[in-house]
């Protein structure tokens, strides 16, 4: 990478690694924050820092005018996950892992400030690094926004390590990247009873099954197959004897869709399936959303714009175009406010062994995979805090 020296790649190892070592869950980033301001006051530059939560932060840096203001966004929290890796760096805290690439996603997006801030004579424009929190609860995004700190951004851009793609690729989709995902649990109370007598009680269990099979009819017969959708029964407990009908039982899994008006209609039609249910059967249901992640629908002619960067200035063909994924992440709230484009960082490398899953207790990446991401970070915010019309390539 041309942008990226062996002494910045030595600065994110050491970034990363600590991180890694130190990971803290959502809302409670206290002393993650605390490393990533005591960082960038040690860089060149001239940065403004602003605190929009309590475990989040903005360091803006301001160049030459303020034509543009762009937002580089990184999060930065852990998962409650008990780490089985191997690393010499491994997890301090019992329970408590980065498996989903946000301690390296940090230490990119620190190499691009740092690498920045000893441009800033040479930038138009304003650049926003933004250090998020509560990502793995899909409220960081919504919660930065209320604040009102990015009211005058311009653009916005984020990445995301991913092992399915190698180190030096790059995955883009044009509008629908990931999915939006809310949660639901069902508590269904009938009447519990002996076995051998079901129709002296309300059977609890059957209620269950009947609703997960009318759930899944809904996807297949009532949805556009256009429009891609889940719902998804994860958990169903109920029961504690092989002989007693047990008086209730409870259901909880996921919806992910990317058009709002699917998303709301999935709701809405799970709720009318559970009351007829709740009726036929005489017993009582109780149905609680939990409401999580946005679709991260890019902008269209800024994904156009990123990878003519990427084929540009960091490596020809490695921007490649993906499919929608049904998987999610709050970044897809930044999007519905401002314009801006969300994409994969290869970072898997098979014959390392580092092909593991996202939130995987084993999970690592290659860290030759941030050398890429922080050199686009870098490109992007060049490229984009000096850019003149609204419509790139048009």
């Amino acid at each position: 990478m041309q942008q990226i020296t062996d002494d910045l790649f030595q600065d994110m190892l050491r970034w990363r690694r600590y991180l890694h070592e130190n990971p803290e869950l959502s809302n409670h980033e206290s002393n993650t924050v605390d490393y990533i301001i005591k960082e960038l006051n040690s860089f060149d530059g001239n940065f403004e820092l602003v605190r929009p939560t309590p475990t989040s932060v903005i360091a803006k840096l301001k160049g030459n005018n303020t034509d543009k203001t762009v937002v580089l966004r990184s999060d930065i929290d852990a998962l409650p996950i008990d780490e089985q890796t191997d690393l010499s760096f491994k997890s301090s805290k019992g329970g408590i892992m980065h498996a989903c690439g946000h301690d390296g996603h940090t230490a990119m997006l620190l190499a691009a400030a740092k690498t920045l801030g000893e441009k800033e004579k040479e930038i138009d424009g304003q650049i926003w690094f933004l250090f998020q929190h509560a990502e793995e609860l899909a409220t960081g995004a919504l919660e930065i926004l209320s604040t009102g700190h990015l009211s005058e951004a311009d653009y916005i851009f984020g990445v995301h390590l991913n092992n399915n793609f190698p180190v030096g690729q790059f995955g883009l989709a044009s509008g629908r990247m990931m999915s939006a995902s809310d949660g639901f649990s069902i508590d269904i109370k009938g009447k519990g009873g002996h076995e051998a007598m079901p129709h002296t009680t309300t059977d609890a269990i059957y209620v269950g099954t009947q609703l997960i099979n009318a759930f899944n009819q809904v996807v297949a017969r009532q949805v556009d197959a256009n429009d891609q959708a889940i719902i998804s029964v994860t958990t169903f407990n109920a029961g504690f004897a092989n002989n007693v009908m047990p008086d209730n039982a409870k259901l909880s899994g996921c919806i992910r869709s990317f058009s709002e008006k699917t998303r709301i209609f999935l709701k809405e039609k799970m709720k009318t399936i559970t009351d007829h249910f709740a009726l036929v059967s005489d017993c009582n249901i109780e149905m609680k959303w939990q409401r999580g992640a946005d679709a991260v629908i890019n902008t269209p002619y800024l994904t156009e714009a990123v990878a003519n960067l990427i084929n540009e200035k960091i490596d020809d063909g490695k921007a490649v175009e993906i499919m929608p994924q049904m998987i999610s992440e709050d970044f897809g709230s930044y999007l519905k406010e401002i314009p801006g484009n969300f994409l994969f960082v290869g970072s898997g490398n098979p014959e390392a062994n580092i092909d593991e899953a996202l939130h995987h207790p084993k999970f690592t990446f290659d860290e030759e995979a941030m050398k890429y991401g922080a050199a686009l970070h870098i490109q992007t915010a060049l490229k984009m805090s000096s850019y003149k019309e609204d419509r790139l390539f048009r």
